[in-house]
């Protein structure tokens, strides 16, 4: 399991939002190659404003963890959850 942050209990909303993308990802939820939720879809089941899960995905992506695809979002990169 990926650690971000300072864990699951880091106060931090982009942290809180990129644990629901972890997750999202783990659940097995969505296929392997589909885009993981969008910022939209985070930022309304958090509660916050768009600014933080595209927070999340940077940090994510700069992990290794996500891939983006201008126009299409962000996906799993399948290599960096090794």
């Amino acid at each position: 399991m990926v650690t971000v942050g300072f864990g699951r209990d880091d106060p931090r909303q982009w942290v809180k939002a990129a644990y629901v993308i972890l997750d999202a990802m783990e659940s097995g939820s969505r296929g392997r190659h589909d885009p993981v939720p969008s910022a939209a879809e985070l930022a309304a089941m958090l509660g916050v404003s768009p600014s933080t899960p595209n927070r999340a995905f940077r940090e994510l992506t700069e992990m290794g963890i996500l891939y983006r695809v201008q126009g299409l979002g962000y996906f799993p990169d399948i290599k960096g959850l090794r």
